[in-house]
């Protein structure tokens, strides 16, 4: 049995499909006609009386400070992309967008009915800031760059107007920005130099007390206690050679006195005088030796003690003039007197006067005075020196400790010192970059172009929103008819019946149309044609209410309004 071509029942299929298609669609005209009616109304009328929206931009230059920064740097930052998004924020605060908005009397519908901070964010959203891309400008190095404040109002005019204002309160918001962190940075270097002033002055008096508790102990005294130290040593030796001496001679008088003792001795009762020496009796020497001795003992005792060497030889000394005087006494008792015991007494006193008053006998008496005396100044010299030098000994023994424990002490007044040195300097760098602030000589933001009227509106697209009606009237079209299509029970054609019920169709019966039916069709068209010229006027009203004057749609449906950076 042969079977039929594959593309001869393709185009039937297709024929049939299509045929099908345009029934549904001539059945269901009105269905079709009327949602893409309403729906392109609705977008025509939306497209006319939706607002225009203008935009203005005014365009800023940034100029880098006049002095170049090796001889003065600034203090305030230097990265023009933060520092911008820190005086956009600065700048659209909500005190300065309300006075704004009030001036110009923007978003009055919305400011009556949503609170104030929506109308600001919605002023926000329609600011536009943008940065010219250029590389070349933007490099740290660049000595400018250039950036635009735009603002979208449906009002031409007011959008310059408040483009002006924002870009003027953007140049003066950064003089003052600048001025307040130049300013700021000074006042902070001045707060740290007032601590560190304070902590300073405290560490000083520590320093100041220690070294005045252990004056002499000093590290920076130690080349000094060396110098003294030396001195004294030198000095000491030169008075211990000085006692030597004195001492020396001393006991060569003492001696040359014994030995005078000893010839008068040996000379006789005769007091024959001798070609070396004086003439007196040895009796009259020897007392006259001894009263000497004495007294010498006697200045000797209230400076030194018993234990003292020439103090011990001199009571030996003394020990053996007496044992001499009390045995030429026994020999003179022994002896026949020559006259009277009073004028004997009466001549031996006479002759020890004239013994003591021997110019010889004076002389050696002085010098051994003399001697003495210079011995004990240079024993008191020995034990001042003696004293001295243990002093200064200790000193410098004790500098090491006293070293180290002013470099615990001074350790951190050298730190804090050189911080206030640093600081120093840097509050000096902060109070010349305040007052090239202060000068308008820093970085400045200046408006090279002021906003003027723009030539044509950045929104609606109204063009786009006729095609998006078109496309939105068909598809409502389309699911009004499928939505019918699939609701709608009823048998259309007799293959339907046949194909649903499964029995054979004897005959149709056409519709029969009456005139009543006619006339009833006729009062549902009339009536049909009043609702659907209500429904676009309901429809036309509808859109004028929503889109008259409305900023915020327009907005919304002007993409590169709604792109403004904050």
């Amino acid at each position: 049995m042969p079977t039929t071509p594959p593309s001869l029942h393709d185009e039937s299929t297709r024929g049939l499909a299509l045929a099908a298609i345009l029934e549904v669609v001539r059945r269901r005209r009105m269905l079709v006609v009327l949602p893409a009616l309403f729906v392109l109304a609705a977008a025509i009328s939306m497209a006319v009386f939706l607002p225009s929206l203008w935009t203005a931009k005014a365009t800023l230059l940034v100029n880098r400070q006049e002095i170049p920064e090796a001889l003065v740097r600034s203090t305030v930052n230097t990265d023009l992309e933060a520092q911008l998004l820190t005086l956009t924020y600065e700048t659209l605060d909500a005190p300065r967008l309300t006075k704004i908005m009030e001036d110009n009397d923007l978003y009055p519908s919305l400011r009556r009915s949503k609170p104030a901070a929506t109308a600001v964010e919605r002023m926000r959203k329609d600011i536009k800031i943008e940065v010219q891309d250029d590389r070349e400008r933007r490099r740290p190095e660049s000595r400018s760059w250039v950036f635009t404040v735009g603002y979208s109002a449906t009002d031409p005019a007011v959008a310059v107007r408040v483009t002006n204002t924002l870009a003027s309160l953007f140049s003066e918001e950064n003089r003052k920005l600048r001025e307040k962190s130049a300013a700021g940075t000074s006042e902070f270097f001045e707060t740290q130099l007032r601590d560190l002033r304070t902590r300073l002055a405290g560490q000083e008096q520590k320093i100041a007390a220690y070294k005045e508790q252990h004056l002499g102990e000093l590290p920076e005294q130690r080349e000094v206690n060396v110098r003294t130290l030396e001195r004294l040593q030198q000095q000491l030796q030169l008075a211990h050679e000085s006692n030597r001496r004195a001492s020396e001679r001393r006991q060569m008088i003492t001696q040359n006195l014994n030995d005078l003792d000893l010839a008068t001795a040996m000379a006789g009762a005769n007091m024959q005088p001798t070609a070396s020496g004086p003439n007196f009796a040895p009796g009259q020497t020897a007392a006259a030796r001894l009263s000497i001795l004495r007294n010498e003992l006697a200045a000797m005792q209230t400076t030194y003690s018993d234990k003292y060497p020439d103090v011990v030889q001199l009571k030996e000394q003394i020990r053996q003039l007496e044992r001499r005087v009390e045995e030429e006494k026994k020999t003179a008792a022994a002896s026949p007197k020559t006259g009277p015991g009073g004028a004997a007494s009466s001549r031996q006193s006479r002759d020890l006067r004239l013994a003591v008053q021997n110019p010889y006998v004076l002389s050696l008496m002085q010098q051994l005075d003399q001697a003495a005396v210079e011995a004990k100044a240079s024993f008191d010299e020995i034990g001042n020196l003696s004293r001295q030098l243990a002093v200064y000994q200790r000193r410098l023994d004790m500098t090491p400790k006293r070293e180290q424990e002013l470099a615990l002490i001074t350790r951190d007044y050298d730190s804090t010192r050189e911080m206030f040195r640093s600081l120093l300097g840097k509050r000096g760098e902060a109070d010349v970059a305040a007052d090239l602030e202060q000068r308008q000589k820093g970085e400045t933001f200046r408006v090279i172009e002021p906003a003027s009227l723009p030539e044509r509106p950045t929104g609606p697209n109204r063009f786009r929103l006729l095609l998006v009606g078109i496309a939105l009237a068909l598809g409502s079209a389309g699911v009004a008819v499928v939505l019918a299509e699939q609701l709608d029970t009823s048998y259309r054609r007799v293959e339907e019946v046949r194909t649903t019920a499964g029995v054979p169709v004897l005959s149709t019966i056409p519709r029969i149309v009456t005139e009543k039916d006619r006339r009833a069709a006729l009062r549902h068209r009339r009536l049909a044609a009043a609702a659907v010229a209500g429904g676009l006027l309901l429809v036309v009203g509808t859109s004028f209410v929503v889109a008259h004057n409305n900023q915020s749609l327009v907005s919304g449906l002007t993409p590169d309004a709604t792109a403004a950076k904050r």
